[in-house]
Formats: structure tokens, sequence, C-alpha cells
């Protein structure tokens, strides 16, 4: 696929002020973890919240408390056409994934699937909010409580949204339990951190209990990671994306399986940012909701177009087909317009986990989503001039 020279439009992304990481903790310093959570306890409006490394550590916490409430059940039902590191998590946690095939309509669940699926072994449903949109919770909530089931919100790409309609409920907070993710192309990007979130006491007692038993970041990976975090904000740039674009081994862009990952606890210098950029969230979602209603107002004979001024994480957008996805994908990836692929396969088809899965089902839905999306960036660096750019290559 052909990259342009010296331009290239990050496919999602926010802005992180340099100063702000560099003074992130001034005035916290003498503050408890637990305090710097405070307010996004108040922004969430949820009081039980365990703040890890990453999303799927906090995922993989999650499980591992449920499965101390209920350990005679091992099968937690995951969407077919999804991030591989739910799987990886699931794993970890001792459990086995089952797939279900998405829905066209918001990309969560097909319900008839999911009913087929769910029996008295399942320990947990995962609905994800796919690109920050909400998913069918509550039919999915209805199948899961004639089971004694736990329902999780995967929340990664949605911190700050809310369910339709209901600006006071946000995502992550309607589930028995849900996580965010702080890592790359999130709508807070800060390179680490997952956050669990849950209703119970219950289910937050179990987790917390295990979260005492883990290691905690130190002073000399605190300097790494200001540098890391410092870097990402130089390079994040549009105009000088390209240079880690062509670094291999970052593997920008791909989608890969990692069945191990790091658990820890979350250091204090990412929440007390993320406390930071609370308000910058807020103004954000308002910029990727204004591109999004341009886009479905804009670009003609989109199969997905639900809610127009929704502040999705990228805008999906459907072809239709492959051939005509690649195609177009090559036109818009050499202008630099930073559009991208999203996942490329169902998960029983992704290298690493076929042997895994073992599964030879065809999830109908799944394989038209990874075969006739493109997805568009909605943030911040997307300006009016690249719109335009983005619907011409798409008309022409």
């Amino acid at each position: 696929m052909t990259l342009p020279l010296f331009y290239s439009l990050p496919p999602a992304g926010q802005k992180i002020p340099f100063i702000k990481i560099w003074r992130s903790r001034d005035g916290f310093y003498k503050r408890s973890k637990e305090e710097l959570l405070d307010p996004i306890r108040n922004y969430l409006g949820t009081k039980y919240l365990l703040y890890l490394n990453s999303g799927r550590a906090s995922l993989w916490l999650l499980l591992k408390a449920l499965s101390r409430i209920h350990p005679e059940k091992k099968e937690v039902v995951i969407p077919a056409y999804t991030c591989p590191a739910i799987v990886s998590a699931v794993l970890k946690a001792g459990l086995v994934p089952i797939l279900c095939d998405n829905n066209l309509e918001d990309f969560g669940f097909s319900i008839p699937d999911l009913e087929a699926k769910i029996n008295d072994s399942t320990l947990a449903i995962i609905v994800v909010h796919l690109f920050g949109y909400p998913a069918n919770l509550y039919e999915v909530k209805k199948k899961g409580e004639k089971h004694g089931i736990f329902i999780i919100e995967d929340s990664a790409q949605s911190f700050g949204n809310t369910f339709l309609n209901q600006e006071g409920k946000k995502l992550s907070t309607e589930g028995d339990a849900g996580f965010y993710s702080f890592g790359r192309g999130k709508p807070i990007t800060l390179l680490h951190g997952g956050l669990l979130v849950t209703r119970s006491k219950k289910i937050y007692e179990e987790a917390l209990n295990l979260y005492n038993s883990l290691s905690i970041e130190n002073g000399l990976t605190n300097l790494n990671y200001k540098l890391n975090l410092s870097l990402y904000s130089i390079f994040s740039n549009p105009y000088l994306y390209w240079i880690p674009q062509r670094i291999p081994f970052l593997h920008l862009g791909e989608t890969i399986f990692e069945p191990d990952f790091e658990i820890s606890k979350g250091m204090d210098l990412s929440v007390a940012l993320i406390s930071k950029l609370l308000k910058q969230l807020e103004l954000g979602k308002e910029i990727r909701r204004e591109n999004s209603r341009w886009y479905s107002e804009n670009l003609e004979k989109n199969q997905f177009s639900r809610v127009k001024d929704f502040p999705y994480l990228r805008f999906p957008y459907f072809v239709e087909n492959r051939r005509t996805r690649d195609h177009l994908l090559e036109k818009l990836t050499s202008e630099g317009t930073g559009a991208a692929l999203f996942y490329p396969c169902p998960l029983n088809e992704l290298l690493g986990l076929k042997e895994i899965f073992n599964d030879s089902q065809t999830y109908p839905n799944a394989k038209k989503i990874a075969d006739t999306l493109i997805t568009l960036p909605v943030h911040s660096g997307v300006t009016p001039q690249i719109r335009q750019k983005i619907k011409e290559i798409i008309l022409r």
C-alpha cells in the first residue's frame, strides 16, 4: 500500500499538551491513588474504580474476580469481530472464550446467535461498544439475567461517551461491570492505563483483594513513561506522523494477538493526567461529533449512519465489497487522509487464534464488517480540507 512521503494524518488521536506531561502532578504529590481517582469518579458517576496498567489488565482482573464468585462457570461470550486483546484477557484468566456473531445495526451481538451460545456454564458476556458507539446492552442484559450471567461492558474505545438519549449514563456504568483503556488511539491517549468500573460492592471487593497483590510501578518507570509520552506528543502531530509510521517494530496499524501481557497497578502520573484532561476530552467529543455529522451528511451510500452526530472514535464507512474496500483504502491512504482498516477478520480467522478457537463456524455479519468497513478519522487534527479530500476520493 502506497504511503505519502511526508504527510499522513493519524487514524485516531487526541493531543496531550507537552507541558501537562511534565507538570501533571503539581499539587498531587501528597494524594493517594484513591484521591487522584475522585475527579474521574465524579465524571463517570461511579463509586467503585480500580486503575491498572492497561485495559486488558483491567478485564483480566474483572474476570478473575467474577470467577471467585462463580468458580463453576468457565465460559465467556465475546463478539466474533472485536479486538484480540479480549481473548488474551479471557485466556489469561483461565476461562474459555466463546464466539458470537455481531449484528449490523450497532456492531453488538446478534441476539439469535447469542441465545444459542449462552448456557449454565456461561460466566460473563462482554458487550463491546465498538468505535465508541453504544451496543445493544439492554437486550443482552435481558438474556443474561435468565442464566445469572454477568454483563461486562468493553468501553475501551468509549471513555466519556454516553448511551443514546441518556446523557447522564456513561458507557460501562449500566452493566455489572466494565472497563476503559487509555492506550494508543483511545479517547484519552496516554500509552498506559486501564480502568475497572463496577456498581457492585461484591465484585469490587473481590477485585480489590486481587488488586492489592499486584506490583506497583517504580520511579524509573515513571521517568521512562514521561519520555515516551513526550515523544508521542511530538510525533502524533499530523506533519510528523510519517516518522513513527515507517518504524517497523512499532507495528502501527497492525492487529496482533499477544497471549501474555503485563499486569500491574497503573501509575499515579497517568491517573493525574486523566483528571487534567477531562475538560479537554469534552471539547474533543464535540469535534468528533461535528466531523461525524459532516461525514454522515456528505458521504453517499454509507450503510451505517444510525446517529449522524455521535462522537465516534472513528467514523465507520461501509462499501459494497472487499475489492472495492481495498481499492478505496489504497487511494485514501496514498493521500495521507488517516483512513484505516480496523480489525482484519473475525477472531477465529486471525493468525495465532485459529488453533486456539478451532472454530470453523462462519460468522456472516462479522465477516461482512471485516470485508467492507473503512474507518475515517474524526479527531481534532481533521481539517475541513481533509474532510473534503476524503469526500472527493470516495465520490471519484
